[in-house]
Parts: C-alpha cells; structure tokens; sequence
C-alpha cells in the first residue's frame, strides 16, 4: 500500500494542515521555498497529524498579471507527484497575502466544516509573522500550531530574512495590530474595504504599503553597525505581506 494511502495508525492530531504559498516561477512551477514547505506537509501527513491538507494562495499581492495556475493549485499538483491522495488535498485560491491567507482558509474551510485544530506549515524564518497574523485573524477559537519547513539559507540570507520579517511585521502591528483578535466585524472592514488585495476601493494602496515598510526598514537600520550596510540596497524590494 503507497505511503500516504492507508489507514491512520493513531487519531489524528488536527482537523487540517494547512500550507501558505510562496510565489511561481516565471514559467509557473514552485520556487524552492514553496516546495520545501511542501515537502513538509507531507512528512506531517504520513504522521497521521491531519486527514487533510489546505494549500492556501493565488498569487502575490505585489503580482501585477496573474499567472495561470494559482500558487494552491501549483503546491497540490507538486503534492500529488509526491505521491500524496488528491481526496485529501484542499485549494484555498483567493489570498494575496499572510493576511488573505488566514482569513480565506477560515472563511472558505475551517468555518463551513467546523475544523477547529490546524497545523500551519511555512518556511521557518516566515514563523513569527505566521503565527501573529494567524492569532490576529482566527481569534481564540481555534487550535493553532506552526510547524516550519526548513530553509536552505546562508548565514547572511537569514539575517536579511529577519531583517524583512521585522520591518513587515512592525508595519502589520501599526496597520492592525489594534483590532481585536478574530472580531468579525472588523475583519470583514478589514478584508472588504481598507485591504488593496481584496477591497475594490481599497484605503490604503500597494505602493502606500510598501513606502511605509521602507520607511521601517530605513529607521531600524539607522542605528545598524557599519557592517550591515551592504544589506541597505533590499529597501528596493517589494514587501512580501
């Protein structure tokens, strides 16, 4: 019997693993981060940890036209081709962001089928982010834990990861870090009005976002060593929320 195709030896631990995406190559397949995190996933099913696993994402918020395949679709189709069951693999297809991530999985998933326990699994250095974001959507309600794909990163990509963490995580704090966790009401103004990925008049636009993540990163490096200043020129780069 294949692997992941048979019965569970001990109860399952959570209702659902669910897997955020993390981009498409130009030519639509996985980047290296997306299938690491898928990998994971899928050692966390041969665990019996869950009977089913969410792949969330459609594509990057930063994404000006859209590429055929959703990132949900491109980590499930990988997914199979590791031989895992397609009746336990779930699309979530309209995030944008960790933000979209979350609440489109609750709204489209957890909440229709009452799963009320998730293993969330993401990169390692994207954890922290993950976890406040998820807590902040979700609300109290829900068994949560992360689990995270191991990263194959050189000592100075990681430290320019945490840097990036930091500056998107402080902005998330300022932006909605006053919204009480999980209020429904507010999420849906959220979501529906204030958010560029979703809201059709958005309050606040991509490139408002992404000045006020540089204007972050500018300010926490200001106190840097010397020594950091080769990493100043990643102000360039577009906030991944």
């Amino acid at each position: 019997m294949p692997l992941f195709d048979r019965l569970p030896t001990t109860p399952y631990r959570a209702h659902a693993i669910v897997v955020l995406g993390r981009g498409l190559e130009a030519d639509g397949s996985l980047p290296a981060l997306a299938k690491e995190r898928v990998d994971r996933a899928a050692e966390l099913f041969a665990w019996d940890v869950a009977p089913r696993i969410i792949f969330s994402g459609r594509c990057s918020l930063n994404v000006q036209a859209e590429p055929p395949m959703t990132e949900a679709a491109a980590m499930a189709s990988y997914a199979e081709s590791l031989g895992l069951p397609r009746r336990a693999l779930h699309l979530e297809e309209e995030s944008r962001d960790t933000i979209g991530n979350a609440y489109f999985t609750m709204t489209r998933w957890l909440e229709p089928h009452e799963w009320t326990s998730i293993r969330v699994v993401t990169s390692d250095f994207h954890i922290p982010r993950t976890a406040w974001v998820f807590q902040k959507i979700l609300g109290l309600g829900y068994d949560l834990a992360f689990s995270p794909a191991r990263t194959e990163l050189d000592h100075q990509s990681v430290a320019l990861r945490a840097r990036e963490e930091s500056d998107i995580l402080t902005f998330l704090t300022e932006w909605i870090g006053g919204m009480g966790d999980g209020d429904p009401l507010a999420l849906e103004d959220l979501i529906w009005h204030q958010h560029p990925g979703y809201a059709a008049e958005p309050t606040v636009t991509r490139e408002e976002i992404q000045a006020r993540v540089s204007e972050i990163g500018r300010s926490h490096r200001s106190t840097d060593n010397e020594q950091h200043r080769g990493h100043r020129s990643r102000q360039s780069r577009i906030a991944e929320l």
